[in-house]
């Protein structure tokens, strides 16, 4: 059995619920549960995680052993930060605070249109926020962008 297979067999998930954990951006994620998952849940799925990952399993100065110990640490700190009630919480309240900032930014951005010379019409090579009432110029017409 392939070691992903054996995490969605331990873990009990689908093929592809759970991806890498090198691309793990959040506790949760490295730990491969929800993020309302009670404290039971965080335990179980550190043991299986550790069972499967611990750098002893795999052969000594091997690329899978150093790769391991990589994973396990960040295993260990995601277990260490969700298993803790009090510092769960402050992660929580952080990922929630970095999302709302990340969907502001994406809703800022979502509103930016391709700038269009004044007198041609030709796109020039700037981007504006919508609204923004000035006068563009493309660089054959005489301008630098914007004026």
């Amino acid at each position: 059995m392939q070691l992903p297979s054996l995490l969605f067999c331990l873990l009990g998930l689908r093929s592809g619920a759970l991806q890498t954990l090198s691309a793990m951006t959040t506790h949760y994620e490295a730990l491969g549960i929800p993020r309302n998952a009670n404290p039971e849940r965080i335990k179980r799925a550190h043991r299986s995680l550790v069972k499967v990952w611990h750098p002893d399993t795999f052969p000594g100065g091997s690329e899978a052993q150093a790769e391991a110990g990589r994973r396990i640490r960040e295993i260990n700190a995601a277990y260490t930060v969700l298993s803790n009630a009090r510092t769960r919480a402050s992660y929580d309240a952080n990922l929630e605070a970095t999302a709302h900032h990340q969907e502001r930014q994406l809703g800022r951005h979502s509103e930016l249109i391709p700038e269009h010379c004044s007198r041609c019409k030709k796109p020039t090579t700037y981007w504006e926020l919508a609204g923004a009432k000035t006068v563009k110029l493309c660089y054959a017409c005489g301008g630098y962008g914007t004026r």
